[in-house]
């Protein structure tokens, strides 16, 4: 019997969303809206354009979540100075107290996952999630 590695993967996103919206909920957070902050924490005034390339997503999704987050204040959205064509994406205040509560979730998440692995195993695991994702993007 051949071993389908994308129902682990698919079990593992479902757990994923599923630990990731219990924490977030509470505040005023989805999980499908928490990346586009993650972006912007380490790039802050990417275009909706960049947001979408980075996050390998497509361009309703991101902009149903940046349509949300702006309502809920935690964004800006406005156009490009040079590129009227373009959105620029801000962080508020709000954006920014809510980042340590999410990283504490993305670290207690990533220790059940790696939970009862030495670092080599832990390193080995990265490296194969690594390549699987490299092969997907080339298609």
């Amino acid at each position: 019997m051949q071993i389908r590695i994308g129902r682990f993967i698919s079990i593992l996103y479902r757990k994923n969303q599923i630990f990731l919206s219990s924490v977030l909920k509470p505040l005023g957070l989805s999980a499908s809206e928490y990346p586009i902050l993650l972006v912007l924490y380490d790039d802050d005034g990417l275009t909706q354009e960049d947001l979408t390339s980075r996050l390998h997503l497509d361009k309703s999704a991101v902009a149903r979540a940046i349509h949300s987050l702006e309502e809920k204040g935690f964004i800006h959205k406005e156009k490009d100075a040079a590129d009227q064509r373009c959105n620029r994406i801000s962080l508020m205040p709000p954006s920014l107290e809510v980042r340590p509560c999410i990283m504490e979730a993305l670290d207690q998440w990533n220790e059940i996952l790696m939970s009862g692995m030495n670092a080599e195993e832990r390193d080995a695991a990265y490296q194969v999630l690594i390549r699987m994702t490299d092969n997907v993007k080339r298609r």
